[in-house]
């Protein structure tokens, strides 16, 4: 077993811990571990770090370019008030750059890899493609910005908006954002079960504190997108067996 593979291993396996951990602390005390500030982006920074290590190097390029147009448009809503409406960072996720968290680059990383594999799985014509990754893009969104704004505190809006506080702006921004993102990615051909299933527990991670804080309509939403992750490959894998 070479270096790298005992590296991928040992991230793996401290970053199923973190999982685990954060999940728990959740369902028994009902919310984040105040003694650890470092917690939330670590565990975000592990998530882009696995997806990095599992990519092929044709894919470092567009996931690259995918986070430096997320954290960009992070420092326009952050210090213009554009895109997203207005809102600041709180320390929660520091260190930070022009008043965004760094580790956001990693975030958004982590979740366009995501959506690039399953799209790869369903084969759409191209502009079906942007435009469902888009849609995504923004359903992730519905389910992390109720929590990470409010009771994670990561962030904090100058103004209050209809779904639970969030501005409707914010996800007419993720969602032309993720588009222009996937405009200018070309269409992945390799498949990367670590970025897919990194991706998912991502969306199960919100999800499960979604339920811990009994926010029903969020881990709804969580939940339909696992399930249609699952959907997703068992069509795709069904399809293949036919097609052999």
């Amino acid at each position: 077993m070479n270096a790298n593979k005992v590296l991928l291993i040992a991230l793996a396996a401290f970053y199923a811990v973190m999982w685990l951990g954060g999940i728990g602390h959740y369902a028994l005390y009902g919310g984040p571990p105040q003694n650890a500030p470092w917690a939330a982006p670590l565990f975000l920074l592990l998530a882009g770090l696995i997806v990095l290590m599992t990519s092929g190097r044709k894919e470092w390029l567009p996931l690259c370019v995918a986070a430096i147009l997320g954290f960009l448009s992070e420092v326009m809503g952050v210090r213009y008030d554009f895109i997203f409406s207005a809102y600041q960072y709180t320390d929660a996720l520091a260190p930070s750059l022009l008043g965004v968290p760094l580790v956001m680059l990693s975030a958004w990383m982590t979740l366009v890899a995501y959506v690039r594999q399953m799209l790869l799985v369903s084969r759409l014509p191209r502009w079906a493609e942007i435009l469902c990754a888009a849609l995504w893009m923004t359903a992730i969104d519905l389910v992390i910005d109720p929590l990470a704004a409010n009771q994670l505190g990561y962030w904090r809006w100058a103004e209050t908006g209809w779904y639970y506080g969030v501005p409707w702006r914010n996800f007419a921004g993720w969602f032309f954002i993720s588009a222009l993102i996937f405009l200018f990615s070309h269409r992945t051909e390799t498949v990367n079960i670590w970025a897919r299933y990194v991706g998912l527990t991502i969306v199960a991670f919100f999800t499960a504190i979604a339920l811990a804080y009994r926010i029903l309509p969020v881990a709804g939403i969580g939940l339909f997108l696992c399930l249609l992750h699952f959907a997703i490959l068992q069509t795709s894998h069904r399809i293949a067996r036919k097609r052999a």
